[in-house]
């Protein structure tokens, strides 16, 4: 007889997981923002400053590997912010795949549409705004 997992054990873990990392890069990303003067281009000054702000719409995400191979702060606390992001949405993702395990049509069925509700409101209203 195979060895059930544990997924209550597992999503404690992922949750952990993704607010620890989320946590430390976003932290590094703020220390180096202050080592460098600065990220992307931008004073600290600039970036402090109360009326100019940095939308993060302006920061591409094809370019946060260079970011942080680059040690841009900045990229650093936006990947730390998509770590956080997506650490709830792969716990739906475990949520469906332990209820399809179960083989329970009716939480799948609610877990899928909650996760895309969780797209449609990160994808589609911010476009509509």
């Amino acid at each position: 007889m195979p060895k059930q997992i544990d997924l209550d054990l597992v999503t404690s873990y992922t949750l952990r997981t993704g607010v620890v990392l989320s946590l430390l890069l976003i932290v590094s990303g703020v220390i180096l923002l202050f080592v460098r003067n600065g990220g992307m281009g931008y004073s600290l000054n600039y970036l402090a400053h109360y009326t100019q702000t940095l939308s993060s719409s302006g920061i591409p995400l094809s370019q946060i590997p260079q970011g942080i191979a680059s040690l841009d702060g900045i990229y650093y606390i936006t990947l730390g912010l998509w770590v956080l992001i997506f650490t709830p949405i792969t716990v739906v993702f475990i949520a469906i795949i332990d209820f399809l395990r179960e083989k329970n049509r009716l939480y799948v069925a609610m877990s899928i549409i909650v996760l895309f509700n969780i797209f449609f409101a990160m994808i589609v209203v911010p476009r509509l705004l």
